[in-house]
């Protein structure tokens, strides 16, 4: 029964994600709203592996931009300048990330909490400077300009027609963090974050698994990176900056630490939330403007901190209280029906 409802709620939601281009063509100018739900599912990619470090593998990392613009470079330098196929530089962003990640994992291994923290903060503000040095990958403060890919012959070069590409490979992605949570590799990550000490007695090789959460994380923003670069089609080393890390620390957190649709509800509603905040802006009189530019940053957090204290668990929590409710409310109606009859 259980899985026939999950199977049930699964299509409804492919329905919804497949439908939404098609309702939203028919109502509005698509292009801009497509590019935020672009970089909705861009974001929600690079949170699923944040929240597979963090929330199953109990791994601290504050440099995740860092291996999203190893991802964004890579592809952007190997399809422009070496003449590689963007459906090549796709997995391949993810396995250069994921290698970098993996080195990342070794020196992670003598260190923890704030420690860790500290580690992965400096090769995430080492790395965009690294790539601006590097102007022969990097284009230095020119930056690189990367194409829209070709699908037989077709330029996937409109919002429209890249939403179902960022879709496809979202639902991949989604799909691989479930098989990998539920599988022994997940079992190991979750025993290595509740107890180190407890995971090494059963036989948990914690080199092995420190190293490879950090390159599975890794690998995650290394394709974020790359549906990055050919989206919005132009990158430079500064975009991956700190604020982009701790955004993403933001994602995980405010959607549940340790819940796969967590990290995409967070991704979602961190990514659209400045949007909406600009839009609503509009409609303001002058003086206002100016505040109403830094109210996305204010917003984001006190939403961090309110989520903290009253939603530890995120917004999985919220919605599961939300959905026990409705479903007492429905339980308490039906049985006063009985009793009236």
């Amino acid at each position: 029964m259980v899985q026939k409802t999950r199977s049930m709620q699964g299509g409804l939601l492919a329905l919804i994600l497949l439908g939404a281009p098609q309702v939203l063509a028919f109502f509005m100018d698509t292009s801009y709203y497509f590019y935020i739900l672009n970089l909705i599912g861009i974001y929600a990619i690079g949170a699923l592996g944040l929240g597979l470090l963090i929330g199953f593998a109990g791994q601290i990392s504050i440099g995740h931009a860092a291996f999203m613009a190893i991802g964004a470079f890579f592809s952007g330098f190997t399809t422009l300048k070496l003449g590689l196929s963007f459906w090549l530089a796709l997995p391949l962003s993810g396995i250069v990330a994921g290698l970098a990640g993996y080195a990342l994992g070794f020196p992670a291994l003598r260190l923890s909490g704030q420690y860790l923290a500290i580690a992965t903060l400096g090769f995430g503000v080492a790395v965009p400077q690294v790539l601006l040095k590097w102007e022969t990958v990097s284009g230095g403060f020119d930056g690189l300009k990367p194409q829209a890919p070709f699908l037989f012959g077709y330029k996937l070069s409109n919002e429209e027609d890249y939403y179902y590409l960022v879709l496809l490979c979202l639902v991949c992605m989604t799909w691989l963090a479930y098989n990998l949570v539920n599988s022994r590799t997940g079992r190991a990550f979750i025993a290595v974050r509740d107890s180190e000490i407890a995971a090494q007695a059963m036989g948990i090789d914690l080199t092995r698994y420190k190293t490879l959460a950090f390159a599975i994380s890794a690998s995650y923003a290394g394709v974020a990176g790359c549906l990055y670069a050919h989206l919005v089609r132009f990158i430079g080393a500064t975009d991956f900056h700190l604020g982009m890390s701790v955004n993403y620390l933001t994602m995980i957190v405010v959607g549940g630490l340790v819940s796969i649709p967590g990290f995409v509800a967070g991704a979602a509603f961190i990514t659209a939330l400045p949007h909406v905040i600009n839009s609503v802006s509009r409609s303001f009189p002058a003086g206002f403007k100016m505040i109403a530019q830094s109210l996305p940053q204010v917003l984001t957090g006190l939403i961090l901190i309110l989520v903290v204290l009253y939603l530890p668990q995120g917004l999985v929590e919220l919605w599961a209280k939300i959905k026990n409710k409705v479903t007492n409310f429905a339980k308490a109606k039906e049985g006063t029906r009985h009793d009236t009859a």
